[in-house]
């Protein structure tokens, strides 16, 4: 997992709820409500959601292991 070294160089927000979004013409997207920017969301395909569960596996380990730091 790559540690934060640079986070100015990132767009940072802090997610307060998501959902899925199915859009007219099929395609799928999720729903992100942020704190700093309201209502944001980017589509997905099937590539993009292995992705996304990957990383949010690796978080969730590094979360068990070192609680108290999320």
């Amino acid at each position: 997992m790559d540690v934060m070294n640079n986070p100015d160089k990132l767009s940072v927000v802090t997610v307060t709820a998501s959902r899925p979004l199915i859009r007219p013409d099929g395609r799928y997207a999720i729903e992100l409500a942020t704190a700093e920017l309201g209502a944001i969301a980017f589509e997905v395909d099937e590539v993009a959601l292995f992705a996304l569960r990957q990383a949010i596996g690796e978080i969730e380990t590094e979360m068990k292991r070192r609680p108290g730091r999320a």
